[in-house]
């Protein structure tokens, strides 16, 4: 280390493995070192060219939390009684840092300005192309494409709706209208009316359908992303073996796990209960790979840095690793929501009071073509919950797609 110039202060290094020891930081203009209390040599020293990243963290007043990380992959951090003005020095004058990349272009506007010559600044437009390289009629032609494809997508659900706010002569029309000429709400309120004349309140089955819906996405979410930490951050005896059982039963449908399920509920004694589909659900394999995917593009460096500050496994997964997979635990919510909703439960749960919402609507499905508005009705009350939440996750949706090939 350099005589002159040089900056110290005290403060406790944390090492990677755990360990901490008391001493000071010493920085001057070439690198930086940290000392043991009554030690002459230095644990940890380094140089600008040997730096990967140096972040610093205000714990208050004076005192504040340096975290190097090197090339070599070696971590320390350091907390110091004046360690912002140490990270303020080693930042500003420490030698042999990079030159700043200059480009053609930032070259000649510097010669230009040497030569005292007007400097042109390009107009700004109020709308930027994109792809500046592609014609007019291309990005005519895209966004054609779009809207076709747009339209197509939206048609059957704005059919559907249409359909159940027609009347009964609108619906047996042909060719059938996309939209109806007298809408009316009469099919909602027939539809409430035939369900009130049930034995069992209409409000029950909602209550089934909410809790069945609830109890069954929240205990698929902890136990999903438990595993799922446990699979992308650990190494253990069978893990990629249990990993790839979980890969394969993603090729099986509910038609094909039916029997088993039933079999083993049987067994359990819990046929014509909620558990019979709140545990299926439980273990559902797609939140399982899904979580697990997005938590390997996770940096292994925050949970690392979560255990030098001494937290626990399950403060880690908890306060650092659930936050920052949230894109990824919301699409598993609105694939669960939308699979336990829609279930008709009707092969593992008889009692008719605990009944689901979509069983009771199918049974209104089943009275003929006076009740064809109803039943257009009731597709649309089916329909409507797992959309609503599509159309508030989407950005998160999309960002788990984007994210799901980052590794770390």
């Amino acid at each position: 280390m350099s005589e002159t110039k040089n900056l110290r202060s005290n403060g406790v290094l944390h090492t990677i493995d755990g360990k901490k020891f008391r001493g000071f930081l010493e920085a001057d203009e070439n690198g930086a070192a940290f000392y043991p209390k009554g030690k002459t040599e230095p644990i940890a020293q380094w140089t600008y060219p040997r730096l990967h990243r140096m972040d610093s963290i205000r714990r208050g007043g004076t005192s504040t939390q340096l975290t190097v990380i090197l090339k070599d992959e070696s971590r320390y951090v350091i907390d110091l009684d004046y360690g912002l003005k140490l990270y303020s020095y080693m930042d500003g004058h420490w030698a042999d840092k990079p030159v700043t990349p200059r480009t053609r272009g930032d070259e000649l506007r510097r010669l230009a300005e040497l030569r005292g010559e007007k400097i042109q600044v390009p107009k700004k437009h109020l709308i930027t192309r994109r792809h500046p390289n592609r014609s007019i009629a291309g990005d005519i032609g895209i966004y054609l494409m779009l809207a076709i494809v747009g339209f197509l997508m939206v048609f059957p659900l704005l059919f559907l709706v249409g359909s159940s706010l027609k009347p009964l002569d609108e619906l047996f029309r042909f060719p059938p209208p996309v939209w109806p000429q007298h809408p009316t709400t009469d099919n909602f309120s027939d539809l409430f009316v035939t369900m009130g004349q049930s034995w069992v309140p209409f409000s029950r089955y909602l209550i089934n359908t909410v809790l069945i819906t609830a109890v069954g996405t929240f205990g698929h979410l902890v136990i999903a992303s438990m595993a799922a930490f446990v699979l992308a951050k650990f190494e253990f005896p069978g893990g990629k073996l249990f990993f790839g059982v979980v890969t394969t039963c993603l090729m099986f449908s509910g038609y094909v796990t039916g029997i088993p399920n039933y079999l083993i509920m049987s067994r359990l004694g819990m046929i014509d209960t909620y558990w019979a589909l709140i545990l299926p659900a439980f273990a559902a394999p797609i939140g399982l790979f899904l979580m697990k995917q997005f938590m390997e593009g996770l940096p292994t460096a925050l949970i690392e840095a979560g255990t030098i500050d001494g937290a626990s496994r399950f403060r880690i997964f908890w306060s650092i690793v659930m936050p920052n997979v949230k894109p990824a635990w919301l699409t598993m919510i609105i694939f669960s929501v939308q699979s336990l909703w829609n279930t008709s439960a009707a092969t593992v749960i008889y009692s008719e009071e605990k009944k689901t919402l979509v069983y009771a609507l199918q049974q209104i499905q089943a009275g003929g073509i006076a009740r064809t508005g109803q039943v257009a009705a009731a597709n649309v009350i089916i329909v409507a919950v797992p959309i609503l939440i599509f159309v508030f996750s989407q950005s998160r949706i999309l960002e788990t797609m984007a994210s799901s090939g980052i590794k770390d």
